[in-house]
């Protein structure tokens, strides 16, 4: 097995052709208006309808937010642009959908089973195992990238959607990093976090997973999420009326963790499933992943603003998912030890398809053991990490401020520094 370790964690390690690009486009200006994301949306797509037309208050908070941010690149301000563009052309795409098939708006999503486990903690393992199980269907990357398929696009060669082609030539692009490939794979077919469905909303968490928006966290934190749950949810109905079926959905989404409230608006029948792991293990995990975009982005790499960003909000996660739990029906709730995954994992899986109502038959249990021989465990590596070196984090710190958690659940430290 490959082992993978990040050097030079605090300090750049651009070569200076790197840098020389880097500085050359900071002569040119960058355009970060809300009317230019929206002008190139409709020339991508050529279309103009965007539906309510609120979201441009976030689209403008987080576009503001990346302008004023002087140590970011321009040309990573650039990239930035190119993100909201392409949420904005899916919203204009998703809204012509539903014009075009308003019926799709009447799919029932019913008794799904939702992983709902804070990042880095085995939550996209566990849902790509119970997704092999053929009586469920999952998100895949391919769709959750681009959910409406683009007005008058034909298929590809062979019949292929051309959404497929374009998810797999990312992943071909974004696998060339061996340590992002190790730490997440993001071909066409994995199941992918439902919270991709709410970027056209532009009111994920997941914007704070593209730059360093903490003003935007601010804001999503003291608003009511619950209606662009539902606005995620319709754009799931959509791509069940494109490609309909009676299979039940297996979906996954880190943020639920903290917006319990509006996932049971959206889902009241879902089977909720939290898998508890040592924050230490998490956090080490998450800030090496993040941080992996920090140093492209970042004009002097500050870790220690990064490192107490994610700490913070791992334990605003952690908080809220305390102070919630128990609006999930107690038939509802599936919480495993990531342990248990770590040693069983088909046992796992088949203990979360019980709960949902879901019998463990020889066919299902071939289904998982299937999944399994083909991702084994470590397949593109591990990668190693330096808690302290890298991030300056004790982990016996880290346990004291996260005891709350911890205690609750009886949470054993991991002692190994790979995940």
């Amino acid at each position: 097995m490959r082992v993978l370790r990040i050097e030079g964690m605090r300090r750049d390690t651009r070569s200076p052709e790197e840098r020389a690009a880097l500085e050359a486009a900071e002569a040119r200006p960058v355009d970060l208006s809300v009317g230019r994301v929206l002008e190139e949306a409709c020339r991508q797509t050529g279309l103009d309808d965007f539906g309510p037309m609120e979201f441009t208050e976030r689209l403008g908070m987080l576009l503001a937010e990346v302008e004023a941010d002087d140590n970011v690149w321009k040309a990573h301000k650039e990239a930035f642009v190119g993100f909201c563009v392409s949420a904005a052309a899916n919203r204009l795409r998703i809204q012509h959908y539903w014009v075009e098939h308003p019926d799709s708006l009447e799919v029932a999503i019913e008794r799904p089973i939702n992983v709902i486990a804070l990042p880095r903690s085995g939550s996209t393992h566990l849902e790509n195992l119970l997704a092999a199980d053929r009586r469920l269907r999952h998100l895949p990357v391919y769709l959750a990238a681009q959910p409406a398929p683009q007005p008058g696009e034909p298929l590809g060669p062979g019949g292929v959607d051309p959404r497929w082609t374009r998810a797999e030539a990312r992943w071909e692009l974004q696998r060339r990093n061996e340590v992002m490939a190790a730490m997440h794979e993001h071909s066409p077919g994995h199941a992918c976090g439902e919270n991709e469905l709410q970027m056209p909303d532009f009111s994920s968490y997941q914007w704070e997973w593209m730059a360093q928006v903490p003003g935007f966290r601010d804001y999503y934190l003291c608003h009511d999420q619950t209606p662009h749950y539902r606005y995620m949810r319709d754009v799931l109905k959509l791509i069940a009326h494109q490609f309909p079926g009676d299979q039940r959905w297996m979906l996954k989404s880190n943020q639920h963790s903290e917006q319990l409230g509006p996932l049971l608006d959206v889902y009241p029948d879902a089977t909720v499933v939290m898998i508890h792991r040592d924050p230490v293990a998490t956090l080490q995990s998450l800030l090496m992943m993040r941080a992996l975009a920090l140093k492209s982005s970042q004009k002097a790499l500050d870790i220690d603003a990064h490192v107490d960003y994610w700490v913070d909000r791992i334990e605003r996660m952690l908080r809220s998912y305390l102070r919630d739990r128990l609006q999930v029906p107690q038939s509802q709730l599936v919480e495993l030890m990531f342990e248990e995954i770590v040693s069983d994992d088909v046992r796992a899986a088949s203990r979360v398809l019980e709960q949902a109502g879901l019998p463990v038959t020889e066919e299902c249990l071939a289904d998982l053991e299937a999944y399994m021989a083909s991702h084994p465990r470590g397949r593109d590596g591990r990668v190693i990490y330096d808690l302290e070196g890298d991030f300056g984090l004790s982990a016996d710190e880290l346990r004291e401020r996260f005891a709350f958690y911890i205690d609750a659940f009886g949470i054993a430290p991991e002692r190994r520094r790979e995940s």
